[in-house]
């Protein structure tokens, strides 16, 4: 709390001055504590940013463990208004010629004629029938649309609609395993009475159930559907028209995804190579706690045993993969500098993608075998160390002994939260100092002042007895 005070009334010395020049001295450690709390604040900040760039490069690392990235397949057709096709990870790179004679239909069949009547009026027709083996009862009083909910409703796989008064059937399978099969069961003969159904089969047939027809690298083949996905392992076939020239389906690595997968991971390496190293570089007199703080943690081994580690696991190839891609350098990403910034030749990674992509993906992520060379369910590669030692600095854990241990940067940022909650302490303590000290100047020198003010009333006084006895000495 502040005081008022009036100084110098007797001296004439500006004793506030004084005082306060005396406080500041006293209070030069209060301000450098102040500073170094400042300090190590930004240090914390620093500490966070470093956090969030390593997570973000442990999200670009475990797309280097994502199968999807690097064993993608695509699928181009040279005619898709005939063909398409799409490929899962387990299709081979290849070619396929394909023709379609024909399509695969799904049966239909129509009334011969228009109902004559509202479709919302009563058939007047009572009696069973089965579709597919599914018995529907229609009564006198339901209408062609009821009808159709019937056996919409009924679970014959069978679709009804209404067209143009027409009440249209069509078997939800395709091919010729989809042919609808019809009976009259009793009471009136509703299929017979619609024009649907007769003791001569179908009345109107506008399309009958008939299976796909083709040929694929010359040999014949028939299926049930359009969408064809049991002739080569892991590929789909769509026919979408039939008849002309043949069609080139190509199965060949989508390397697009892998590109844009290392490309990422990459970027984020350099963005934390780059922060680290500003944070520990030697800085100039006039950088430190600048724009961008460099050199805020120069010295800090554990900031430098993060640097050293993550360069390692980058530049250090898998000494017990046998397989001819061993190393980041090998698929194209390697150093540009001493620095260690990383630089990447896409299409050498491609060009490893084309000649085996399999090799390329475990690499990063593959499974450990036994002595049997049988799969142990353990995984190792680039990837899986980065990601297991990122997870250790990130992700809140127990260790041998049981114990939490938290994230490297919660750790930091506990400690110095410990060390400017002590500097804290030690200003309070400072501060109370400071406080007495100021009531101890401010007493010590209203006595000065004091001590001056009866000096100079007592000379004062002195003064008037000179003056007295002089005037006495004139008079006598």
């Amino acid at each position: 709390m502040s005081r008022i005070t009036f100084g110098g009334l007797s001296s004439g010395l500006d004793t506030n001055a004084l005082i306060n020049g005396l406080l500041e001295v006293e209070r030069q450690p209060i301000v450098q504590k102040e500073q170094r709390i400042k300090t190590l604040e930004q240090v914390k900040d620093a500490w966070r940013d470093i956090n969030m760039r390593l997570r973000n490069l442990r999200s670009t690392v475990q797309e280097l463990c994502n199968k999807e990235n690097f064993l993608s397949k695509q699928a181009a057709s040279t005619n898709t208004a005939h063909v398409q096709a799409t490929a899962d990870t387990t299709a081979e790179n290849a070619t396929y010629e394909v023709r379609v004679n024909k399509l695969a239909t799904n049966h239909t069949v129509a009334m011969k004629s228009a109902l004559g009547k509202s479709i919302t009026e009563p058939l007047e027709l009572a009696g069973k029938f089965t579709l597919n083996g599914v018995e529907i009862e229609v009564e006198s009083t339901d209408s062609l649309t009821d009808l159709q909910n019937k056996i919409n409703n009924s679970g014959a796989g069978v679709e009804a609609s209404i067209v143009a008064g027409h009440l249209i059937l069509k078997s939800g399978t395709s091919g010729a395993k989809g042919k609808m099969e019809m009976s009259h069961v009793s009471g009136q003969n509703v299929l017979e009475s619609l024009g649907i159904y007769g003791s001569g089969g179908f009345y109107n047939e506008t399309l009958a159930a008939r299976d796909a027809e083709l040929t694929i690298n010359g040999i014949s083949v028939t299926r049930s559907s359009n969408e064809i996905d049991d002739l080569v392992e892991g590929v789909t076939f769509t026919l979408y028209a039939e008849g002309g020239e043949s069609t080139f389906i190509r199965i060949s690595t989508a390397t697009e995804k892998a590109v844009a997968a290392v490309s990422a991971f990459v970027e984020q390496y350099n963005s934390v190579n780059e922060f680290i190293r500003e944070k520990l570089k030697k800085p100039d007199k006039n950088e430190v706690g600048g724009v961008g703080g460099i050199g805020l943690l120069q010295g800090d081994t554990t900031l430098m045993k993060i640097e050293r580690t993550l360069r390692d696991l980058v530049h250090s190839p898998v000494s017990d993969y046998q397989k001819k891609y061993f190393s980041f350098a090998s698929l194209g990403v390697t150093s540009i500098d001493r620095d260690g910034y990383l630089q990447f030749n896409a299409e050498k990674l491609i060009n490893a993608l084309e000649d085996d992509p399999e090799a390329v993906y475990d690499l990063f992520n593959f499974e450990i075998n036994d002595e049997d060379g049988v799969g142990t369910g353990q995984f190792d590669g680039l990837g899986v160390r980065m990601d297991n030692y990122l997870k250790r600095l990130l992700v809140t854990g127990q260790d041998s002994m049981g114990r939490t241990m938290y994230p490297i940067s919660v750790q930091q940022e506990q400690a110095i939260q410990r060390r400017i909650d002590e500097l804290q302490r030690r200003i309070e303590i400072r501060e109370e100092r400071l406080l007495r000290y100021e009531e101890r100047l401010i007493r010590q020198f209203t006595s000065l002042e004091k001590f001056i003010s009866e000096m100079q009333s007592k000379g004062e006084d002195l003064a008037r007895m000179i003056t007295q006895l002089s005037n006495q000495q004139k008079q006598n």
